[in-house]
């Protein structure tokens, strides 16, 4: 049976469920290692990040700081499987989902690119640092003009004596001011996309932060230029060959970890709302014995459930290499885009206050909506789906 918390002082007569979690009793579907990685990942979000988090987000600033605090934690190290991985997700994501973005990026996207399509000196090289957070990288595939129609990118390679030159533009970079960039650029004479490890220190390359944008306030976002960049034969990755066995094997990989930062959403509007509606009162009595915020909370509770149930039976299925690109897919798109209603549900039970950046819901929401898009977008993804079922692509 679930606890319910028991507010002090004037609000004592109150009860509530405080951890969405509890409700079905999901901590039971488990493993102990999995609830260690679970536990440790909220003690330090809770205590090192929370804190401090909306600073940095206010003034689109990366939190410094808080990267440092969680380098001795090992965690990359430790979050060996979907689900622990995952669930690390989800508790940085309930204090701030861009904090959780810069995490899927550093832990999932730039080490199991390098993992899987590098050499073996390119992983000795590069993933225990990265893997300790001394070095950190950004996934280089967007460009201005190509979003969802990623496999038509116009960046370009051409071998030279000793290694290839690289020209062009990409987009939305995550960490792109940082200090290694996996990069997937078009091959001028094969004509196929191949990945490549590009240090941001080479010369012809320039990141700039992407301004004035509204969510995600505190991931890096660049927009890079590469003019004539000496790309040593050594940083080619041998084994991203084209599209499909490198860009699409990648985000298959990653598109497993989205649906986790969505819930980590979910149960951050949760938690907040839950508190505040146990602590306001209006016309003599606590917001939280009102039919409509009953009505509306029950649907909050009850959406995290069943994503919850979906996004561990996926990482389950992906961890023993069952899952279909179209699942996951499925569960990207649904997962997400419940979170933005999940989101938009908890600033109305809130009122003015829930536009309060300290009461989290409408950092919720502006996140929300960024969730839903990358990593393919809702429509992307369910038409991946959709393709999966009919047999029938309904799209380039």
């Amino acid at each position: 049976m679930f606890r319910l918390n028991q507010l002090a002082g004037q609000f004592k007569e109150v009860k509530f469920l405080a951890d969405p979690l509890e409700y079905l009793q999901l901590y039971e579907m488990l493993e102990k290692d999995e609830k260690d990685i679970c536990y440790a990942v909220r003690k330090f979000a809770q205590e090192k990040a929370a804190p401090t988090i909306n600073k940095y987000v206010e003034a689109a600033e990366f939190p410094t700081e808080i990267v440092e605090a969680l380098k001795p934690l090992k965690l990359i190290h430790k979050t060996n499987t979907y689900v622990k991985t995952g669930l690390a997700y989800l508790e940085l994501a309930k204090v701030d989902a861009g904090l959780s973005t810069f995490y899927l990026l550093i832990s999932s996207l730039v080490p199991h690119s390098i993992e899987t399509f590098g050499s073996e000196e390119q992983k000795q090289k590069y993933l225990t640092r990265i893997k300790d957070m001394d070095i950190l990288g950004g996934w280089a595939l967007t460009e201005k003009e190509y979003g969802s129609d990623a496999s038509s990118i116009q960046t370009t390679v051409k071998k030279v004596q000793g290694g290839y030159l690289l020209n062009g533009n990409k987009r939305w970079i995550g960490n792109g001011n940082k200090d290694i960039l996996v990069v997937w650029a078009r091959n001028s004479e094969n004509n196929n996309i191949e990945g490549f490890i590009v240090e941001n220190k080479w010369a012809g390359v320039h990141a700039e932060p992407i301004k004035h944008k509204l969510a995600l306030r505190i991931v890096q976002n660049c927009q890079i230029t590469f003019k004539d960049v000496f790309i040593p034969d050594e940083n080619r990755m041998p084994k991203a060959k084209d599209f499909q066995n490198g860009v699409t094997q990648a985000l298959q990989h990653s598109r497993v970890g989205v649906p986790w930062i969505a819930l980590g959403i979910q149960a951050g509007v949760y938690e907040n709302v839950v508190k505040f509606i146990t602590r306001r009162k209006q016309f003599g009595k606590h917001i939280a014995g009102f039919q409509l915020q009953q009505e509306r909370l029950a649907k909050i509770l009850t959406t995290f459930q069943a994503s919850f149930l979906m996004v561990l039976q996926v990482s389950r299925l992906a961890q023993e290499k069952k899952a279909t690109l179209g699942q996951i897919a499925a569960v990207k798109a649904w997962v997400t885009d419940k979170t933005r209603e999940v989101a938009r549900l908890g600033r109305e039970m809130m009122g003015g206050d829930g536009i309060l950046i300290e009461n989290y819901c409408i950092k919720a929401l502006t996140d929300a909506e960024v969730v839903y898009t990358y990593e393919g977008s809702y429509d992307i993804n369910s038409l991946i789906a959709g393709r999966e079922i009919t047999g029938l692509a309904a799209f380039k």
